[in-house]
């Protein structure tokens, strides 16, 4: 199954997070590009759609410590 622009906020709603979260969690530049992309506006690349499809498909508990790991991860 290809994942569409919708299937973003989707993703973003089973993870429980805000765009303002969600954009920091993928590294996009604003909250208002998320929007973008989430209503078909703009089109996320190929990196983040797989990243989002493996993110998924794992169970939501694995995903979320995955989440937050990265979100603590410290360049």
């Amino acid at each position: 199954m290809d994942m569409q622009n919708e299937d973003i906020k989707s993703i973003r709603e089973k993870f429980e997070m805000s765009r303002d979260q969600f954009a920091e969690f993928l590294c996009i530049s604003h909250p208002r590009a998320l929007a973008n992309i989430e209503i078909g506006f703009r089109n996320p690349n190929r990196f983040t759609l797989k990243f989002l499809k493996y993110l998924d498909s794992l169970p939501k508990k694995k995903a979320m410590a995955l989440i937050q790991e990265f979100m603590d991860f410290k360049e």
